[in-house]
Order: structure tokens, then sequence, then C-alpha cells
């Protein structure tokens, strides 16, 4: 027997995911109004076999899909109130798709890294705690003491996130983080699917971390103020995370001879690949420079056109988690295959899939669903490959 508020609920996450309106599903299905979608989802209808063979169509899954029992994890919301300035309707429908992702990975059954992700016990007011503690949290992602964070996202793996590549921008935000059942998940532009520069992913992944670490427990704010201490202490966090005080300071006084001008800047990024603008913030946290030096070199990034676009790029990241755990428990010649098998076990189109393992600018990848899950597929382009410009060089101990 259907359980009508199972099934419900799957139209609703698939719908809310694929960012369809109840009235733009209720039109793809040939019918007036949403009454019939709104009535469904909130279980109040049951589908017959006709209904749910048109849903499932226009939804990119099967029938089992929709009719077998429910997802019923708890999942916590973003902890920021400023998503204000994006469309809750993207926001939502990265936060469904989320949830998607999360069932398939359990259903299909891949091999999760385990959530070793320190939690703060310390004050997150105090600036001081939050150096310490993101120390602690580059120790857990196996970070040599001192070293240059080489790749954010495979750090944040290693200690167990999820993270997911995102079509675009919420706002003025990159990324996004939430827990689902306790696990950690991370959602980020990436510079080649959206032109983000990659210094600026590396920032954003690290806020979200800190997110992670520092607010797991915490609701999300329900005042600007409150907004606003969260979010200087998620920046404080990445900042102490990817520039570390002491093995900053020192390559500062080896390569710029104490002094804070772009030029050092400039020096400083191609070694730690952060944004000049991050360091002129950072070299004031640390009280090297004062308000009065920071506002000259804003001044002078502003004069020369590097607020949009700063000099010495930094190469785009990209996770290994998903595919490397697609492939070795739908072992193929390719991932495209391993996707495709993959899916077609669990009930989805393949192109849900192949959503959160491309991190290029692959139109191909885009979910359009227009074919049933076991319809034949296109030939998939592979992804395309980014020229890396700058190297992160390798640790060295200080």
């Amino acid at each position: 027997m259907i359980d009508s508020a199972s099934v419900g609920e799957r139209v609703r996450r698939l719908r809310v995911a694929t960012g369809l309106s109840q009235t733009e599903l209720s039109r793809q299905l040939g019918m007036a109004g949403n009454a019939v979608v709104s009535k469904l989802e909130t279980g109040r209808l049951a589908p017959d076999e006709g209904l749910l063979r048109a849903l499932a169509d226009r939804l990119g899954c099967t029938t089992h899909y929709l009719s077998r029992s429910g997802f019923d994890g708890v999942s916590t919301r973003p902890w920021l109130r400023a998503y204000a300035d994006a469309s809750a309707k993207v926001v939502d429908s990265v936060l469904a798709d989320n949830l998607v992702a999360y069932e398939f990975i359990d259903g299909v059954g891949l091999h999760r890294v385990p959530d070793s992700l320190p939690l703060m016990v310390g004050d997150p007011n105090d600036e001081d705690a939050i150096e310490e503690f993101a120390g602690e949290v580059r120790a857990a992602a196996e970070i040599p003491e001192g070293g240059v964070v080489r790749n954010v996202i495979r750090a944040a793996e290693r200690v167990g996130c999820t993270v997911l590549p995102m079509d675009s921008e919420l706002g003025r935000h990159l990324g996004l983080s939430q827990r689902i059942d306790g696990r950690p998940f991370v959602r980020v532009a990436g510079p080649g699917r959206t032109g983000v520069p990659g210094d600026r992913q590396r920032f954003t992944v690290a806020h979200e971390i800190g997110h992670l670490a520092m607010h797991s427990e915490l609701a999300p704010p329900r005042t600007p103020d409150e907004a606003k201490r969260l979010e200087n202490q998620a920046h404080r966090f990445a900042a102490a995370f990817l520039t570390p005080a002491a093995p900053l300071l020192d390559d500062w006084h080896t390569s710029a001879g104490g002094r804070v001008t772009l030029g050092a800047l400039q020096r400083l990024k191609m070694t730690w690949g952060v944004a000049i603008k991050m360091l002129v913030t950072r070299f004031r946290q640390l009280e090297v420079i004062d308000d009065d030096h920071a506002r000259s070199l804003y001044r002078q990034i502003s004069a020369r056109g590097w607020n949009r676009n700063e000099p010495v790029e930094v190469s785009a990241e990209t996770a290994i988690w998903l595919t490397k755990a697609l492939s070795k428990a739908f072992p193929r010649t390719d991932l495209h295959h391993s996707i495709h098998l993959a899916a077609a076990h669990h009930g989805l189109d393949a192109r849900y899939v192949a959503s959160w393992t491309t991190w290029a600018n692959d139109a191909s990848t885009v979910i359009r669903l227009d074919r049933r899950p076991q319809d034949p597929e296109p030939a998939q382009t592979p992804p395309q490959q980014l020229a890396e410009v700058v190297h992160l060089p390798r640790n060295r101990q200080h």
C-alpha cells in the first residue's frame, strides 16, 4: 500500500530541488491550477498509478523511488540570516537537493569518511580562542603544522564533510553549509561553473567549515546583529585556518622585509592562495597595520580595479570523495558509467548524480528532466579541464 505522506514528501523534495513551483509542475502534468499537487504534497491525496508515472516522468525518477518509505532525517538550516538577499526559491532548492544527495549516498551504500570535524567548546566571541581552535581543525584535516592548505575542499573532505558544487551564487554568498542527521554538508560555487575566483572559493569553504565547527548547536540567527556576529566568527576562523599567524608573519618578514605593500601582498597570495583584500584584513586582525594603513591599501586596491579582478589567479579546486566512492561501489571503465549504474540502482535520473560530481562548466550535466532514468542516455562530454594558474607550494616545516 502506498504511503501518501511519503509520496508527497518525495514529490515536494524533488520539485523544490529542481526549481519548480507547484504551479509549474501542475502545468507540466497538464493540470489547471496547483490544487492536485498541493494536496499530493501534504499527503491529502493518494496518487493512482497514472499520476505516479506522470510525476516520475516529470521529476526524473522511477515510480518505485516515489513510493518507497520516506527519508525522515533531521537537517539544520544554514547559519545565516543574510541569505535574505538571495532568492528563497534558490536557497530552498539547494537545501532540498542536499537531502536528495544525502539519501542517495546512503541508498547506494557509499562508504563515508568518518566525521572527525572538531566542535568548538571555547568561547567563539574570543578571537584568540578561534585562532587556537582553527589550529585544532587544521590538525584534524592532516595539514602540517604551519603549512599551506593546498586544497581546502580536500581538507574538508578529510574531516568528513560532503562537499558538492553549486550552480550559482546565493545573492552575495558563495557557499552554504548545514548538517543532515548530524553529518556536515557544504555547497560551494566553483570557479569552473560560475566564474568565482579560486581564492574566494577557498575562503568560502573554510568559512563554511567554521560555521559547521563552531555553530552546529545554534539555530539560524534571528537579528542582523546576531547574523553579523556569526559571520565575523566564521570569517576569523577561515582566516586563521588558511593563514595561521606565526607562519604567515614569518613568511612576510622573509619575503617582504616587514613591509605591508600591495607588492608584498601579491607575493604572499602566491604562497597562501588567499585574496589580497583578505590579507589586508588579516594583517589588521594581527595588529601589524592600523586602520589608516588598511584604508590606504583598500583605496589602492580599488584604484587598480582589483576589487573585481585581483592579480595572481588561484587555480580551481574540486571535490574527489564522491567520484571515488562511486567508482569503487560501481566499478566500470569510466565515471560516466558508474554514475548511471548508481543512479539506476537508486531510481534517479543520472543527471542528479552528474550535477553533484561535475565541477567544470559543462552544460551537458544540467538537470533536464525530459527522460526517465531507464531511458538511453546521450554520450556525456568530459568535464572541461581548468587551467591551473597558481600551484600552491608543497608544505614546508616551520
